[in-house]
């Protein structure tokens, strides 16, 4: 007999993710890999003295889940105290919004730093986008922002804009721009890259040492529902360095992919020399617009003009949004590093930004002649089919971000889009049957890590009213489970080391759910299993 396996697994279903095999009955590992898959009995032969067996009692067991695009550092952070939570789900209604800041001021000191995230204007009953004046008025002695749950605006006071050390001289960047008002005066309200570095510098206010405890608790939490890889798309400002020091001292829950955060006037991305199979940098993020729910994602035809769009948003009539930079600087950005080598991952939400970004990878793609991971648009809401089919055809994959369908599918639909646009809102069914190998991903922390919840919207299309959005756009659960394992690993250069379980020598990180998945509506996850024993039921 050849050296035995370390753990054996049976008494469940084991889907392995390979249609060439897709179940088995019990399943060996050694040395941190998939020895063998077959029945127990089969596999009895590889069983010593010391081989854990693990009965799964009727439970599933399937490859660890792979989230392609997720923000880990920024997930840390902007949760939990001393920030406040506004998201919806929490305060329904704008003016509770208005009264939850108000009541936050009346308890600070003076001169303390106040923040606040999750303003949704589809979701929070009657939002208006806040003045310059109504901050003031309501924190005169502290600095205050307010962060929309999206993360691409953010409204500050004069207290906040002194302490970042804005003023009417402040040059807008590109990617980001500082609103200013008739007279040129900063208006509080900062887009784009300007907002992400504005809350960068804001959460610094609050000290590296919570950045680090953040940091932790949010990795454990991709790692306890059953992700095991994560691609971090555009670390935040002194996530890296964070990212090292919490590998030298407690080590790393699940495995990171970074994609370097990049802008047109900034450095060019570098390789890391630490990390090891723990921490890698694979490619570079670049966002080429921004979201629907702030009016910054480029669409061919305009928003609905209603009260969401026109108020709520501000948005001027027949809007259609724009990109975040000129043609020519977006494609400088990109050839700049596909010419280094670099796997390239761009935000494009609206279809007028797909078609400037398809233009740009067709031109690099041919001039570099890439052999690497794929070229990859984030997001892709307001995609087109034949843009799928160009993108397919170019070797270029998405990742879609699925869950907006459950958690904003209804105001997508009424103030957004309207019912045809919002049907075909992250078109999912559409890619998977052009051949495309998808992912799909929970952007965290705009939404929390639950790649249940993805598979489920997925494979249901339900709002989270129950409302079905674009039946047609569904995909079977073999499918939706592929995108958050095999394909998401294909994503991010992992195909052959994770996501698939038919693969003799294969990772074994893994994930359990309750019960097989015919009814993804009825499962929920449990814990991950690694090759070094532990699942955080015992370590969390």
């Amino acid at each position: 007999m050849s050296s035995p396996a370390d753990t054996l697994f049976f008494g469940g279903t084991i889907l392995t993710i390979d249609p060439d095999r897709p179940m088995a009955q019990a399943l060996a590992v050694r040395d941190g890999r998939i020895l063998a898959l077959g029945t127990k009995e089969e596999l009895q032969a590889l069983v010593g003295t010391d081989t854990a067996q693990i009965d799964l009692h009727g439970q599933t067991l399937l490859p660890g889940f792979v989230e392609a695009h997720a923000h880990p550092f920024g997930y840390g952070r902007i949760w939990g105290e001393p920030l406040v939570n506004i998201r919806a789900s929490h305060i329904p209604s704008y003016e509770a919004v208005i009264a939850t800041i108000k009541r936050r001021v009346a308890k600070a000191a003076p001169g303390e730093v106040l923040a606040f995230v999750g303003l949704d204007a589809l979701r929070h009953e009657g939002m208006r986008e806040p003045t310059l004046a109504e901050l003031d008025a309501y924190a005169p002695d502290n600095p205050l922002a307010v962060y929309t749950f999206n993360f691409h605006s953010l409204f500050i006071n004069s207290k906040m804009m002194a302490l970042l050390g804005l003023d009417a001289l402040t040059q807008d960047m590109p990617g980001g721009r500082y609103e200013r008002d008739s007279q040129g005066q900063l208006t509080g309200k900062m887009i784009e890259l300007a907002a992400f570095k504005g809350f960068a510098h804001i959460c610094e206010q609050f000290g590296s040492e919570r950045g680090l405890r953040e940091l932790s608790g949010g990795l454990w939490k991709f790692a306890k529902d059953g992700i095991t890889t994560v691609a971090d798309a555009g670390p935040h400002d002194g996530a890296i360095p964070a990212y090292k020091k919490l590998l030298e001292q407690e080590g790393m829950p699940i495995r990171l992919r970074l994609y370097a955060r990049v802008a047109f006037d900034g450095p060019s991305a570098q390789t890391l020399d630490w990390g090891g199979d723990d921490v890698q940098m694979i490619g570079v993020k670049v966002w080429a617009d921004g979201s629907p729910f702030v009016g910054t994602a480029w669409l061919s035809r305009p928003y609905l003009n209603s009260e969401v769009t026109l108020k709520g948003m501000s948005l001027s009539q027949d809007y259609v949004g724009h990109m975040n930079y000129e043609f020519e600087q977006l494609h400088d950005l990109i050839d700049r590093h596909a010419s280094q080598g670099w796997q390239i991952a761009t935000h494009a939400q609206g279809d007028k930004t797909i078609d400037a970004v398809l233009d740009i990878y067709d031109t690099v793609l041919k001039k570099y002649n890439h052999t690497g991971s794929p070229f990859r648009l984030e997001h892709c809401g307001t995609m087109r089919d034949d843009q799928i089919a160009r993108a397919h055809a170019m070797g270029v994959v998405c990742s879609f971000f699925v869950a907006h369908v459950y958690h904003w599918g209804d105001p997508i639909r009424d103030a957004l889009l309207g019912p045809e646009r919002a049907g075909n809102y992250m078109p999912i069914g559409s890619a998977s049957r052009a051949g495309m190998r998808i992912s799909y991903h929970s952007d965290a922390p705009m939404t929390e890590p639950d790649p249940l919840l993805s598979i489920q919207t997925a494979v249901t299309r339900l709002t989270a009213t129950g409302e079905v959005l674009g039946a047609h756009q569904r995909v079977s659960i073999d499918d939706a489970l592929r995108a958050m394992t095999i394909d998401a690993a294909y994503h991010i250069g992992m195909e052959h080391e994770v996501g698939c379980g038919g693969q003799v020598k294969s990772d074994t990180t893994l994930s359990c759910l309750f019960r097989h998945v015919t009814r993804i509506e009825q499962v929920r996850c449990i814990p991950r299993w690694s090759a070094s024993g532990y699942s955080y039921r015992t370590q969390r």
